[in-house]
């Protein structure tokens, strides 16, 4: 049998912290810089299809951008031509999708255990810390986490249809880990508990995702026919099976990341997990479904995760509706409904050492970090506050549980991840300046008089350096002398940077034509270089006054042409690139 329900004994005031979670989760949106490489690239690309209206092929630099699918950018382009480029408009798809999430977890808890247990998965999901992260980060996760989601709750729930329509959502967004993970979760389930696999592939429902996901595909493939080859051998087999992307690591990699990830909520969600046995021997009765449910939907993408050759933090983000479902089941038995819940032994234990050791944080830093001078004032203050929430987070957990208050229990356990957004104002803000290139594109504007210029009579010219957010806050593309064109952050643009060379245009140039551009000087132009390319700096520090210099990046400028401007060398980048073929 599934969990007692708790309308048997209504927790009041679930609907407002709900409420309270998901105002707090977008708090302070656009109250930092967008963070390079990946917010920074992700809110160019919108810029420019928001720009050029190409709502088909994505674009960076005016070059085609195919490392990832539409969805994301379309979302963020069409909210830019409402709000104008910011990191509102960068970021809000992101949180409308950690939204969508929570509706999706509340409908479903709300089915099978009753009201009030779906205004607790809806508060666990948006006061869990991962979620929490990128529900306020300018990339794909949030989005492909709702797809993901959604498909394995409407398989679970016998609507095949839905499911696969909703991976069709996924592949647009993230491409083929949207059909895999669902895939990776259910099999294993249906194994499992005895139930049959052909479920999972009516036709119908195989018919409703090619109708959503294959006119994209088809309609890229043709305007790019190095696309197919691209998207299923490089950007998928080669990542899962090889190390060419860069992002190996230790086969533990993501051990101590879930933890963290999942807290607060883990501790329940993992409380009742020494009954796993009694669980396993009546796999094939109906009351098994659920809790061999939520261990697939955690245990088998994790081993995929871990053998996979390519691993970043977010990856486990679609893991955490499982861990905020399963806390939820465990929640709302009748001990639980008595105040007796799981994890208020361990809970205020964990929360107490975590708050410790970022009250010592106000004392002590790890040397090897390296901080700006601002992050460093940024991060005591923060810590302590964070500290003092834990601390009272833990109080709370342990009396609620005391006497028999569950509110307060619910409410502790909310309270911490509720409080990171209100009290990480400053900290925020100082990680944006230091990750972003919004004072480097100020000060590349003041020098070149942008606004007082026509257009198309200045230059802003990377040095083997491309900062990701430098074209979104300046507005416009920028050439890039390079021998690889590594340096876009794009692995599509870099295997095929010998023929988008030839594209009339193209911001990609010869490695060595920035000598020529210093020398000619065709137009006023900013010369960016990597703060560690000491050759090229010392070139340009000798012939240009800096204009900025950070921890990542120098800018000197502008040259002063000695003749009338002359259109400048090359021409600004088209709005739809070029043709592979």
């Amino acid at each position: 049998m599934s969990a007692a329900p708790l309308t048997s004994r209504p927790y009041p005031g679930l609907r407002a912290l709900l409420f309270l979670a998901a105002v707090a989760l977008g708090w302070n949106l656009d109250g930092y810089r967008l963070l390079d490489p990946d917010e920074g690239r992700n809110a160019e690309v919108a810029r420019e299809m928001a720009h050029t209206n190409d709502y088909l092929v994505p674009h960076l630099d005016g070059l085609p951008y195919l490392d990832k699918p539409i969805v994301y950018f379309a979302a963020a382009a069409a909210l830019m031509e409402l709000l104008g480029p910011t990191e509102t408009a960068a970021r809000l798809p992101a949180y409308a999708a950690t939204l969508a999430t929570i509706g999706l977890l509340v409908a479903f808890a709300r089915r099978r255990w009753g009201a009030d247990a779906g205004w607790l998965a809806g508060i666990a999901y948006a006061t869990m810390l991962l979620p929490l992260v990128y529900a306020r980060t300018a990339i794909f996760d949030s989005t492909l986490t709702l797809c993901t989601t959604a498909a394995i709750l409407w398989f679970f729930e016998e609507r095949p249809v839905l499911a696969w329509a909703a991976m069709a959502a996924g592949a647009l967004t993230k491409g083929p880990l949207a059909i895999a993970l669902p895939l990776l979760v259910l099999v294993p389930h249906a194994l499992a508990t005895g139930l049959p696999l052909r479920r999972l592939f009516s036709w119908r429902a195989v018919g409703a995702f090619a109708l959503i996901a294959l006119p994209w595909f088809i309609a890229v493939s043709i305007r790019v026919p190095a696309f197919p080859y691209y998207v299923v051998v490089r950007e998928t087999l080669q990542r899962v099976t090889t190390g060419t992307f860069h992002r190996t690591a230790p086969f533990w990699y993501f051990f101590p990341i879930v933890p963290v990830a999942a807290f607060p909520w883990i501790v329940p969600a993992l409380a009742r997990t020494r009954t796993w046995r009694a669980t396993w021997r009546a796999r094939r009765a109906p009351s098994a479904r659920e809790p061999l449910l939520f261990a697939s939907w955690i245990i088998v993408p994790l081993v995929f995760f871990t053998l996979n050759q390519s691993k970043l933090p977010q990856y486990v983000l679609p893991l955490m509706p499982a861990f905020v479902l399963a806390a939820v089941r465990n929640l709302v038995t009748p001990a639980a409904a008595e105040g007796a819940g799981p994890g208020r032994r361990s809970y205020p234990v964990v929360a107490v050492l975590a708050g410790a050791a970022l009250v010592a944080l106000t004392h002590w830093l790890p040397a090897p970090i390296d901080l700006t001078p601002a992050e460093k004032a940024a991060i005591p203050p923060t810590a302590l506050a964070l500290g003092v929430v834990l601390f009272v987070s833990a109080a709370c957990v342990a009396a609620g549980a005391l006497i028999r208050r569950p509110r307060a229990v619910i409410a502790g356990y909310a309270m911490v991840v509720m409080a990171i957004p209100l009290v990480s104002g400053r900290l925020l803000a100082a990680v944006g300046d230091d990750r972003s290139a919004a004072a480097l594109a100020r000060a590349a504007a003041a020098a070149l008089g942008q606004g007082n210029t026509p257009a198309g009579t200045t230059a802003v010219l990377g040095v083997l350096a491309y900062p990701p957010s430098l074209p979104f806050y300046l507005g416009r593309p920028i050439a890039v002398a390079t021998a690889t064109g590594i340096e876009l952050t794009s692995n599509y643009i870099a295997d095929y940077q010998d023929r988008y060379r030839d594209v009339p245009g193209s911001p990609l140039l010869p490695e060595g034509y920035w000598r020529e551009a210093l020398a000619r000087c065709p137009v006023p132009t900013v010369f960016v270089a990597t703060a560690a390319n000491r050759d090229a700096r010392a070139v340009l520090a000798a012939a240009l006054p800096l204009l900025a210099l950070d921890g990542h990046y120098a800018a000197y400028g502008p040259c002063r042409p000695s003749h009338p401007p002359q259109p400048p060398q090359p021409p600004q980048p088209p709005s739809r690139g070029g043709r592979v073929r």
